[in-house]
């Protein structure tokens, strides 16, 4: 799902920057619009945002300030709104808007101010519209830490050891000839004796993998206030 995230800037350097850093998170630069300079006003409606808040933005631009207004999916909406939070010369946009909605200002583009005009007299009758907006904040976080433990073990193995034996057999046997003279004839015999060691190495495995993410939900939340209202009432003499 798209969400739509603005935010209103003193300077060009400081919406550039901002600009810049959206990018960083993965907004794609087509997502990201920038309306500002005191004679580009008229740029803010190709934002296309809400007409309650389009005239307090549009000022905004008029006085030489900068909007930044980026699209953004579900998994960028925390990145980006602490983007537009953090600058030092971000505007906070209630304050602005609530200030600019009491100024003459905006009485003279709303044609909200009451007056007379040759015989007639104009009564302004103002009503209040909930506006309901969203706020990004913190429910919580994780911190991951991987450490190493030696765990001690143990494995069996069977080694062969090979010793040196020597018997002698008593025999009754009588040789001639060639075999009789090779019985008196001197030899050296050697013999070599072997045993198996343990040697032992070391391999890693990975045996499991622990993935940490995030689970996002939605819900709807109904929102319910009082609006006040301007009536009027007229009361015409009888005769």
């Amino acid at each position: 799902m798209s969400h739509t995230v603005t935010a209103i800037f003193r300077t060009a350097d400081v919406a550039d920057l901002v600009r810049r850093k959206l990018g960083e998170v993965g907004v794609p630069e087509r997502h990201i619009h920038v309306a500002g300079g005191a004679d580009r006003h008229d740029d803010v409606d190709t934002l296309h945002l809400p007409d309650e808040d389009a005239a307090a933005y549009k000022q905004a631009v008029r006085e030489g300030h900068y909007v930044v207004s980026a699209d953004v999916e579900d998994d960028q909406v925390d990145a980006s709104a602490e983007i537009m939070r953090h600058p030092e010369q971000g505007v906070d946009i209630d304050a602005y808007e609530a200030d600019y909605r009491a100024s003459p200002d905006y009485a003279a583009t709303t044609g909200a101010a009451a007056g007379t005009v040759g015989d007639e007299q104009s009564i302004p009758l103002a009503e209040e519209r909930l506006k309901v907006g969203k706020r990004v904040h913190e429910r919580g976080s994780a911190h991951v830490r991987t450490y190493v433990q030696e765990v001690p073990v143990e494995e069996r193995v069977r080694l062969r050891e090979e010793r040196l034996s020597v018997e002698r057999r008593p025999l009754d046997q009588t040789l001639t000839g060639a075999d009789a003279e090779a019985l008196f004839q001197e030899r050296d015999i050697d013999v070599t004796t072997q045993s198996e060691e343990a040697v032992v190495n070391k391999e890693a495995v990975v045996t499991e993998e622990v993935v940490v993410g995030k689970d996002v939900t939605e819900r709807e939340e109904v929102v319910r206030d009082n609006l006040r209202k301007t009536e009027v009432d007229v009361d015409k003499d009888r005769t």
